[in-house]
Order: C-alpha cells, then structure tokens, then sequence
C-alpha cells in the first residue's frame, strides 16, 4: 500500500481505455471503508459514467477531466442531522484519499477537482449534480488510464519536517 501512495499523482489527462463497471465500485467501496468520526458515517458518493460525464461536463467551466476520463465519483457529505461540526469534511477527506489509492493500486490515474469552499466551482457543481441543501460535495475523483505518466514521490524535504516542536 505504501507504494501506491508514493505513486499516486494528480492525472488530468486520460487515455480513451475503458474501465468497468465493477473497478469503479471497487474504488467507491475504498472510499466508503474510509474512517468516520464517532462513526457517523456523513459521506454519500454520486457515480458517474462516461455519459453523465459528458453531460457534467456542459455545466462546468473546467471541462477537461470530464470529457477525457472514464468515471467520475463525487463525494459528498449528508448534513441534516449532522452535529459533529468540521468532522464531515475530515471524512469526505478521508473517502476521496481512499478512493485516489485505490485507483492508484489498480493501476488507474485518479484527479481531485475540489469543489468545497471554491465559488467558481461549488453552484455549478451543485446544480449539475442536483445536490439538495443540507448536502456538500467536498470534491470529485475523475478516474481513468492515465495518458501521463510523473514521477513517484520519494522522501520528505527537510524544509516541512519539525520534530518534537515547530522550530523556525
């Protein structure tokens, strides 16, 4: 696992290869193992194909990643009823990294399009997606072949490392 998350990259160009039906919900229940706070379990996922893709795609400035990748998962967090403040996000957070890994494991290049607390992005998102009030949609995961390959991460740079403290 360790490996996948040194080769996990931020992939913003697909090759036209598909990818089933039965990957895409492998990766959504990646996502949906992630931790919860108090195990309250906020996150929802809204699976998209190739052709709600292409109709997402319309009502989005940023088109690229939709037209070029093979599915879509957007991840969301239900908050009626959700009294944990912030924890909602920490768990979208937690769904989306699990998802990006699980892509990388299976040899798929993955994107976050982040949508939350983004106002060029959130009510185009909200309205293609027909999300309710009460809902957020922290980001979307755009999952396909990669058409580019980057460099593994390797190492930490001593520059963003303080032990025992923050040390200037």
């Amino acid at each position: 696992m360790v490996s996948a998350i040194m080769k996990r990259r931020s992939i913003r160009k697909f090759t036209e290869e598909k990818v089933s039906a039965d990957s895409a919900m492998r990766i959504v229940e990646a996502g949906a193992a992630a931790p919860s706070a108090m195990n309250r379990r906020p996150v929802r996922f809204i699976l998209l194909d190739k052709e709600a893709m292409a109709r997402f795609a319309e009502k989005v400035a940023q088109k690229e990643p939709f037209i070029e990748g093979q599915w879509a998962i957007a991840v969301c967090a239900d908050r009626r009823g959700y009294d944990q403040e912030g924890a909602w996000l920490e768990d979208c957070s937690a769904a989306m990294e699990n998802i990006l890994i699980a892509a990388t494991e299976m040899g798929l290049g993955s994107l976050w399009y982040g949508v939350y607390a983004r106002p060029a992005k959130e009510p185009q998102v909200r309205e293609a997606l027909k999300v309710p009030k009460g809902v957020e949609v922290c980001g979307i995961a755009v999952i396909g072949h990669a058409a580019e390959e980057k460099e593994p991460h390797r190492g930490v740079d001593s520059s963003i490392l303080h032990i025992g403290c923050w040390k200037e």
